[in-house]
């Protein structure tokens, strides 16, 4: 397999990911819901913004999903480096523990597009 398969292959895994983690928070209804299980009061502000950020994760898996181009993945991977940088925020201001979890998934999907890249 070449460089650039592998940077295709897991930035298309990286986007499966997101849209699965994802979908829960695109409409205020599925949001609400999701919001509940992890602990979370869905208050109507709160709830806008999620379906905004899950309207626009879904929307950019779908775009690298069908093309994984190394420039895209490489955005990704800076964006997967911000996302963890918040959830470790979240984490120390006391919010759920849940959120280690995605942290986890976060970290891992970001070094495993970062290993993909840098061997490009």
């Amino acid at each position: 397999m070449t460089s650039d398969q592998s940077v295709r292959r897991w930035g298309r895994a990286g986007a499966v990911y997101d849209f699965v983690a994802s979908i829960a928070f695109v409409t205020p209804w599925t949001a609400g819901l999701a919001m509940n299980l992890l602990g979370v009061n869905g208050t109507t502000p709160t709830l806008l913004f999620a379906t905004l950020f899950g309207t626009v994760v879904v929307m950019w898996s779908i775009a690298r999903w069908y093309r994984p181009e190394p420039l895209l993945i490489s955005i990704d991977t800076v964006g997967r480096a911000l996302f963890s940088l918040w959830f470790v925020w979240a984490l120390l201001d006391g919010q759920t523990k849940a959120l280690l979890v995605f942290l986890a998934l976060e970290l891992f999907w970001g070094a495993v597009q970062l290993r993909a890249l840098v061997r490009r």
